[in-house]
């Protein structure tokens, strides 16, 4: 049923109010609930949850109500229903399908002024009284509301750990979203609000967000911020959490959902060396001490393996599953816990990232080409770009593009410059790249083949990804070659020229719009080479 009009919140909408939600009788039937049993839910609602604490932070917990199998069912149904009603806005991240904690840290990523504001007790700050009116408010008929708001709420309030309250607090929230976002708007900042936690954002000082002088950076009173921006929560219910007001400028670190944001989305420093120090607390205490240790200090209520598997996961969602920090930390949580191993199988993208780097050297000319790994036999890449370096028996840098300041050395182990092929040795650990494996078609004109690699490089620069066709075969000095459509232009040289499944076709050589064609050496001539 589509309400004429609705005003809530100073604001004016429609608003689709569903079938089930027009009387009592179409919602008890939509939810499979007798009379009576409606009665019993009403009356005794407070015995169908389960409630308990879960850690946070050492030293402080929150409180979950977790209601019963029944009451959860009912819950959800009615979740279906308000999510047709509820329409998110923008700047709202939490509780939203394909929006998360990346997300929301996401919008301000590169901002160089934050501050962060938390509402203090957020779902209990939202009393029954207040679902069943906001409800009647968007049209949905009052005995309904009131048995939405019954079935949905203890102890007077939304219970944290019901999954219909994340629906529920975001229509309550829709009237304080909308007065932030215009405050946003006329302060020259990004808003976002995941759940409590809301953050402003900008390149530029955040003065119009305070009342007087901007503080110093680090935790500061909520009575410095704006009235406006007070008053934006007080209107619509709801107390700023003191304690975790925070400001950040661009000299210090800036956090925004608990996620680094400075140079581009991370994961805190100190979140990994937690996980670090439980593993090496179990690497010298042994399991059974470390779990002491985790819950007699830290209020762990859950085995370390299950702690560390769910902190080493999201390590990985954020940092990518090719990350070498990623990689070595569920390296050493496997060795440990091999019956609930994380997977480390990558994805063909992360593959193809984490296999080819960059390499540069300075005798003679700057020289700088592409390499890649090749499981099995090392690193690969043209004997022409490192040519001079073999000669003089120099040290080659080689790093990746995503730490540019972490060079590794590596020098030439065999090189052959008819092949224009080159193994180097070098110093990089195995939890920092990938490896490709060679292919084993036989390839015709036509096929398709992706080239990976470099071309003058410079920090910030992407993998340059470039498809096309085998045009032709040629042979040069008893060396197979395969000629590609797309242009390899300098820089690409030595980088591989991958198969439709991600496999060796060849080692790039040499083309460009000087060359006039592009060629890559033949992966048979490689194998051939190294094959005694």
């Amino acid at each position: 049923m589509l309400n004429p009009a609705v005003v809530f919140g100073g604001l004016k909408f429609r608003v689709n109010v569903p079938a089930a939600l027009t009387s009592e009788a179409a919602l008890l039937d939509y939810l499979g609930v007798t009379p009576s049993e409606l009665k019993k839910i009403w009356w005794f609602r407070g015995r169908m949850y389960q409630t308990f604490e879960i850690a946070k932070t050492p030293g402080k917990s929150r409180i979950i109500s977790a209601p019963d199998r029944r009451l959860k069912m009912l819950q959800r149904n009615i979740a279906t229903l308000l999510d047709e009603m509820y329409k998110p806005r923008h700047p709202v991240h939490g509780f939203v399908p394909d929006r998360s904690v990346l997300t929301n840290a996401s919008s301000h990523v590169r901002s160089k002024f934050v501050v962060n504001l938390d509402i203090e007790g957020f779902f209990s700050a939202i009393s029954e009284n207040r679902v069943a009116g906001l409800l009647k408010a968007l049209g949905v008929q009052s005995r309904a509301a009131d048995i939405v708001a019954r079935i949905c709420c203890n102890r007077g309030c939304l219970p944290q750990g019901a999954p219909s309250s994340p629906v529920i607090s975001n229509m309550i929230c829709f009237g304080m979203d909308k007065e932030l976002q215009r405050f946003a708007k006329t302060a020259h900042c990004i808003y976002t609000r995941y759940a409590d936690d809301i953050s402003f954002s900008s390149y530029q000082p955040l003065t119009a967000l305070f009342d007087g002088a901007v503080p110093a950076s680090g935790n500061f009173d909520h009575d410095k911020l704006a009235p406006r921006l007070r008053a934006a929560f007080v209107n619509n219910g709801f107390t700023i959490n003191n304690a975790k007001v925070h400001y950040a400028d661009k000299h210090s670190r800036r956090i925004v959902t608990g996620l680094k944001i400075n140079e581009g989305l991370n994961v805190d420093r100190r979140f990994i060396r937690d996980v670090r120090s439980t593993l090496y607390s179990i690497d010298s205490l042994g399991l059974a001490d470390a779990q002491k240790k985790f819950e007699d200090k830290y209020g762990g209520t859950c085995d370390l393996s299950s702690f560390l598997k769910g902190k080493i996961s999201w390590i990985g969602s954020v940092k990518g599953r090719s990350d070498p920090v990623f990689r070595s930390l569920a390296g050493r949580y496997n060795i440990k816990f091999p019956a609930r191993a994380i997977k480390l199988q990558p994805t063909r993208d992360e593959v193809r990232k984490r296999a080819v780097w960059v390499i540069e050297h300075f005798e003679g000319e700057f020289a700088q080409g592409s390499a890649f790994f090749l499981k099995d036999v090392g690193l690969v890449t043209a004997s022409h770009c490192v040519a001079e370096a073999a000669a003089a028996g120099a040290e080659i840098d080689v790093y990746h593009p995503t730490k540019p300041s972490n060079i590794f050395k590596a020098t030439v182990k065999q090189h052959c410059e008819i092949r224009d092929l080159a193994i180097l040795d070098h110093n990089i650990p195995e939890n920092e790249f990938y490896e490709l494996e060679v292919s084993g078609e036989k390839f015709v004109v036509g096929d398709p083949l992706t080239a990976l690699g470099y071309p003058k490089f410079a920090p910030g620069d992407g993998m340059n990804i470039r498809s096309g066709n085998i045009s032709a075969f040629s042979v040069k000095s008893s060396v197979p070659l395969i000629e590609v459509t797309q242009m390899l232009t300098q820089g690409m040289s030595g980088g591989p020229v991958i198969d439709r499944h991600d496999k060796l076709a060849g080692v790039i050589h040499k083309g460009g719009p000087e060359e006039g064609r592009d060629f890559a050496v033949h992966v048979k001539a490689l194998m051939d080479w190294l094959t005694p």
